[in-house]
């Protein structure tokens, strides 16, 4: 045997067991949590992710055959309806670790004097840390981001920092570090 040469050599055919996985995503840079957690479960095991603006539109997906699993936070309010649907199964349940959420306000905005704080309902907790006068609910952390750059007049955002990354959002404060979060990956019963 030649020194530095392998005495084994086998290639593997790796096929992942699911080809795509459906989740939330409210624009095209998939900036949710769930797409970022999707991201994460699916390395391996499919070979995109893809996001709807609703769990419901996913499932949907899921439901019609376009996709193979289903990414819901058990945060999710109505997570119940996917338990109980007729279609789909729970298969799988594991703790994912979302991205900071953090406090955050467009260059130049005085955090101190903000008409509204934008927030997912998911953070009302962590509105509730700030004192604010005015919170408003936003679809999602994205929406959030959005609304608080195209508010007029000054306005701050409590998201994930993914998204305040991409929106160009200054981080004021992280108000929650590395959050663990329960998912649940529903499949459709005939394919269990």
């Amino acid at each position: 045997m030649t020194q530095g040469l392998a005495a084994f050599h086998e290639e593997l055919a790796f096929e992942p067991p699911f080809g795509s996985v459906a989740t939330l995503a409210d624009d095209a840079a998939g900036l949710t949590c769930s797409v970022t957690i999707g991201r994460q479960w699916a390395r391996g095991r499919a070979r995109s992710v893809v996001g709807y603006p609703a769990f419901e539109l996913a499932a949907d997906g899921v439901r019609e055959g376009r996709h193979d699993v289903l990414l819901v936070p058990s945060a999710y309010p109505e997570i119940r309806t996917f338990f109980f649907d007729p279609v789909l199964h729970a298969v799988e349940t594991f703790l994912g670790t979302l991205p900071d959420m953090v406090f955050a306000v467009p260059e130049g905005t005085p955090e101190q004097d903000l008409d509204v704080v934008y927030h997912h309902p998911a953070t009302r907790t962590l509105v509730e840390t700030l004192g604010v006068a005015r919170a408003v609910h936003s679809s999602s952390n994205s929406a959030a981001c959005r609304e608080a750059v195209e508010h007029d007049g000054p306005a701050g955002a409590v998201t994930n920092q993914t998204s305040a990354d991409h929106y160009g959002l200054r981080t004021v404060k992280v108000l929650s570090a590395g959050t663990p979060m329960g998912f649940v990956v529903f499949r459709r019963k005939d394919q269990v």
